[in-house]
């Protein structure tokens, strides 16, 4: 299975744009000391063995945003995850969470066949981990709408998108900022200016990246690249999965169960 190499569509950064004033679940966010996430979208098998690795040298975990559609393929990210890596991952205590069964991008497709694509996701999740929720979910491809956001709002505690920035005062826990870690423009004096940024003013940094493989793909990062990061993070600030970071600001049960799929 390709990946779709477009660009991230107009309607999403619209929404990124006037973010501000459509704001669909408003909180206030405060982590004193700074708080710092590493993510994985899709789930590529390097995050899990090079990546979890990594975080788990320091002690870390990270959130792992799975796409059960893309489990046992390869594409150009590499090998996929499969099931005995999403146990294993789950088991040593990184966040499993939820992105679109077959990866389709939120702002191109109606809210009914988003709902069928999280409902099957979830499901086949919750199947594969003996029933845990998943709680949290990111847009494939950070495609991202308004009527994405209304159908999704209250399906989980949040929803990431890929719109840059530290989250601190103000945040929509329908589409959280995130921060790309990408071989191709990796400049860690920015990465650690932000987590630096995160410390003084008590935000939350949240990074995301796909494979960690020494050639990386486009949409992702060495480990070399992935653990010079990791290191600063854990000496400057809180390194948390997306879960327990929620969890700490009290918003961990922010969310209704996942409704039956609409007939």
């Amino acid at each position: 299975m390709k990946r779709d190499l477009r660009r991230v569509t107009l309607p999403a950064r619209l929404a990124r744009a006037l973010g501000g004033f459509l704001q669909v679940r408003p909180v206030k966010i405060a982590c004193p000391g700074g708080a710092v996430s590493f993510t994985f979208d899709d789930f590529p098998r390097s995050a899990w063995t090079n990546g979890g690795a990594i975080l788990e040298e320091y002690g870390c975990r990270g959130t792992y945003y799975a796409a059960m559609g893309l489990a046992g393929t390869a594409n150009d990210l590499g090998p996929m995850f499969d099931l005995a890596d999403l146990r294993a991952a789950h088991a040593r205590g990184h966040e499993i969470a939820c992105h679109t069964f077959s990866h389709r991008d939120c702002a191109r497709v109606p809210p009914r066949e988003i709902a069928a694509e999280i409902d099957d996701n979830a499901a086949a999740l919750s199947a594969a981990l003996g029933g845990a929720a998943v709680r949290n979910f990111a847009y494939p491809f950070g495609g991202v709408s308004q009527s994405a956001k209304q159908a999704l709002s209250h399906r989980f505690v949040s929803c990431r998108g890929t719109g840059r920035g530290l989250i601190r005062g103000a945040a929509d826990l329908a589409d959280l900022p995130s921060t790309s870690l990408y071989s191709r423009d990796f400049d860690r004096d920015h990465l650690c200016q932000l987590i630096d940024d995160a410390h003084a003013d008590g935000a939350w940094l949240i990074c995301y990246t796909h494979d960690v493989a020494d050639a990386p793909s486009r949409f992702g990062c060495t480990p070399a690249q992935f653990r010079s990061l990791v290191a600063y993070a854990v000496e400057n600030a809180s390194v948390l999965p997306v879960r327990d970071v929620l969890a700490r600001l009290g918003l961990a049960n922010e969310t209704k169960t996942l409704p039956a799929r609409a007939a």
